[in-house]
């Protein structure tokens, strides 16, 4: 295998191993969990009831449903994007999360998820730009820095990837985010594709 092919080979493994766990995010067995978007069940912007091997069309009805009621419901427009990502319907994704983000400019995990909606799609310039928006507003939110490298690997901009993932580990090495910058460190050191500093 020559360099080029070892490149490509290993963006397709982060695209596919980050994609799923950034995608998953907010939901636990297709629940939402605390800090996804959605306040602890029972409270002000409970989420819909979901469980494993959910119905997603009628999730998105419901979803809409709220909406439609509720414009301003930034939760559900968040969580309809989340379906939507998953979905791999990510033209739908992007103007959900865009909705979301306008409604509460606070919520960095949606600028984290309109990133990778709108790098999906093949716009990596504005799926950076959402991410950036998103670091202003907590450059502490680990997630955020793991798909800004990602971003910036699928688009070969490894020595700026990497740099993103150290940012991950030095926020906190132990979590599930730090562990998995560090594989990607790691991984990218092991194929000789540069030096990790």
């Amino acid at each position: 295998m020559n360099k080029n092919s070892i490149i490509i080979l290993i963006i397709i493994l982060i695209v596919a191993a980050v994609g799923g766990y950034l995608i998953g995010k907010r939901t636990q067995n297709g629940v939402p969990v605390n800090g996804g978007g959605y306040k602890q069940a029972g409270g002000n912007g409970a989420p819909p009831t979901t469980l494993p091997g959910r119905d997603d069309a009628a999730v998105i009805n419901e979803l809409k449903e709220k909406i439609a009621n509720n414009p301003k419901d930034a939760a559900s427009l968040a969580y309809l994007g989340d379906i939507y990502l998953e979905q791999r319907r990510f033209k739908e994704a992007i103007v959900y999360y865009t909705k979301a983000v306008a409604i509460d400019p606070n919520d960095v995990d949606t600028y984290n998820d309109l990133g990778l909606a709108n790098h999906y799609d093949g716009n990596s310039l504005e799926g950076l730009r959402a991410v950036e928006e998103g670091i202003k507003v907590d450059p502490y939110f680990q997630r955020i820095w793991l798909t800004k490298g990602f971003i910036l690997a699928a688009t070969g901009r490894i020595p700026e990837a990497r740099e993103a993932w150290r940012r991950v580990v030095a926020i906190d090495s132990e979590s599930g985010v730090g562990k998995a910058a560090s594989s990607f460190l790691a991984e990218y050191q092991n194929n000789n594709i540069g030096k990790v500093q």
